[in-house]
């Protein structure tokens, strides 16, 4: 089997597209809802731009939650990539997260065995490194 190797520029033009889509939808949906009653400047009156509408502020919801998911595989790919070793800094940048979810990422990694730390009692001006397991 093939090992895949991150790329983290082909992971932030999927996270763009999924904001874009999103973001995109649900404005575009949100306009349909809001014009109804009118024929200008979209041609659906009624029912069907109802439908519409809501099918496509939903679907635009649907694509915003999947874009806030943690990206939980692709830090182990990060992982894999670097030999089996990751640290906070590593994801931060690479993945460019805010600090916060860097934290819960690796929280759920190390909760899910899938990382551990390489040696936990570090002076706390040095980064803690975590060691793939799986």
């Amino acid at each position: 089997m093939a090992e895949q190797l991150f790329d983290s520029e082909v992971y932030l033009a999927r996270k763009r597209r999924e904001r874009i889509l999103s973001w995109g939808s649900m404005i575009l949906g949100s306009l349909i809802l809001l014009d109804s009653g009118a024929p200008i400047p979209f041609p659906l009156v009624g029912l069907p731009s109802i439908l519409v509408g809501g099918s496509l502020f939903g679907f635009g919801y649907y694509q915003y939650g999947i874009y806030r998911q943690l990206p939980l595989h692709e830090a182990v790919q990060l992982a894999r990539s670097q030999s089996g070793e990751l640290s906070r800094t590593d994801l931060f940048l690479q993945l460019r997260l805010t600090a916060k979810q860097t934290d819960e990422i690796l929280h759920e990694l190390v909760s899910a065995g899938l990382l551990e730390p390489v040696s936990p009692d570090l002076p706390a001006e040095q980064e803690m490194r975590y060691r793939l397991l799986k």
